[in-house]
């Protein structure tokens, strides 16, 4: 017996849709071994960490403060050019002060294209994550953290910058 055309349609839908989930969250995360093969790799994670906490911490309590130009409001209609600016000034703060005190001995100007380099893809990032919940008609990714739209939320510009500090460091070592 042949399946119909709507219902091979849906199976062949719901495995794509598996596939991209597995691919948007496993091809990010396995650059973090590589990232902590470079010398003080586990420092430069951490400094990631901090360079997003401080992106989306500045970018947040900025846009609140004085954001008033949407930055894409079909997509995210919260976030504001305000608070982007924001995040990359916190970025930059959190990436300066890691440098200084895990003694990560990166040049101001490298730290700099890092933080800026985070900073864009993170927005894209979280941008990204919000695409993929609109289409699904869904306003946040779960409930594990309440008031913070779920773990994907939390995760989403991790996972994409993960990739980021990998080729920095590589570029930044030769």
């Amino acid at each position: 017996p042949s399946v119909p055309a709507g219902q091979f349609r849906e199976s062949v839908t719901e495995v794509a849709l598996k596939a991209l989930a597995l691919v948007y969250i496993a091809l990010p995360l396995a650059y973090l071994p590589l990232a902590r093969s470079f010398d003080r790799g586990g420092w430069w994670i951490m400094t990631l960490f901090f360079i997003v906490w401080g992106n989306d911490t500045f970018a947040y309590y900025t846009g609140r403060t004085l954001g008033a130009r949407k930055l894409s409001p079909r997509i995210s209609p919260a976030k504001t050019v305000e608070g982007a600016v924001g995040g990359f000034v916190g970025g930059a703060v959190a990436a300066a002060l890691c440098n200084m005190l895990f003694g990560l001995g990166a040049s101001v100007p490298s730290v700099l294209v890092l933080s800026v380099a985070v900073g864009a893809v993170a927005v894209l990032g979280d941008l990204a994550e919000s695409v993929l919940k609109r289409s699904a008609g869904a306003k946040d990714s779960g409930t594990m953290i309440p008031g913070h739209g779920g773990l994907l939320d939390r995760l989403d510009s991790l996972l994409f910058t993960i990739p980021v500090l990998y080729y920095f460091l590589l570029w930044n070592s030769a």
